[in-house]
């Protein structure tokens, strides 16, 4: 397989990567909230690939996973001038292998689609899949890979900053590894509570969600930035896929290829 540019947008972060068959070959970040103009995120591709010793030609092509629908425009057409392909969105209407007829798909974000499009292709189905960004996103598919939907809350950074600004006397800390479960002072209680009971949450979900579908466990995959904090405190056997999005993205590309050829056509 070529390589494929591969853009996720988050609420805090764009993650830029290469992927090829299966794995990034490097991922670059920066913030969302920083605006920036066609010319310069061109500049700014163009610029990781080379700093990875990859040039533009070996592209295949691009696809674009985002939140942030003002941002895409920019984004795709850099894209497309960096591979001379048009960019692929994803949307809902995509080929993921999911059945998304139990779920109001209008409201479906695109980045839950794509981690479980990667989930179930790896673990089979059910799943459950712990998303913990911005947001900590659970999603869960079912044995017929339909997606049923899932829990959204604050995540824990989001949570730790709530804190600092709406009370008067907690500081406002960045997420760590809590040293113990009780903590000792203000500092190791905030930490402990932010991600500690992001655990028991995760915990007691899964649980549930086993009961609620009739097994007796249902494989647990965790992604996102702050998961590395919080799977040390899980009782579950757990699944750590840093790269979850970046793979489902790759199968997304290549399941929906007469996609491109249409949008190809039409410029």
């Amino acid at each position: 397989m070529a390589k494929i540019l591969a853009i996720d947008v988050g609420n805090s972060n764009i993650v830029v990567g290469c992927i090829e068959e299966g794995s990034a070959l490097f991922t670059e970040r920066m913030e969302t909230r920083v605006r920036r103009d066609q010319q310069t995120l061109y500049d700014l591709f163009r610029d990781m690939l080379y700093k990875h010793k990859i040039t533009p030609a070996e592209l295949e092509g691009s696809i674009l996973s985002s939140v942030v629908p003002d941002a895409n425009a920019l984004i795709m057409s850099a894209a497309r001038h960096l591979t001379g392909k048009p960019c692929l969105k994803i949307d809902r209407s995509f080929d993921s292998g999911l059945d998304l007829s139990d779920y109001d798909s209008a409201t479906l974000g695109i980045d839950r689609i794509t981690d479980m499009t990667a989930a179930v292709a790896k673990y089979g189905a059910p799943v459950l899949v712990c998303d913990l960004g911005t947001a900590t996103t659970i999603s869960v598919a079912d044995g017929q890979k339909r997606f049923l939907g899932g829990m959204i809350s604050a995540g824990i950074q989001l949570s730790l900053r709530a804190l600092g600004e709406y009370t008067a006397q907690l500081p406002e800390l960045c997420a760590a590894a809590p040293e113990r479960l009780i903590g000792a002072d203000t500092v190791e209680s905030i930490i402990s509570g932010a991600v500690i009971g992001q655990a028991a949450m995760i915990d007691g979900i899964a649980e549930r969600v086993a009961q609620e579908l009739g097994v007796d466990r249902v494989p647990l995959v965790l992604t996102g930035g702050l998961s590395r904090y919080v799977i040390p405190w899980l009782k579950h056997e757990v699944s750590y896929e840093p790269e979850l999005l970046f793979a489902g993205m790759e199968l997304l590309y290549h399941r929906n290829q007469h996609r491109l050829a249409a949008l190809e056509e039409r410029t």
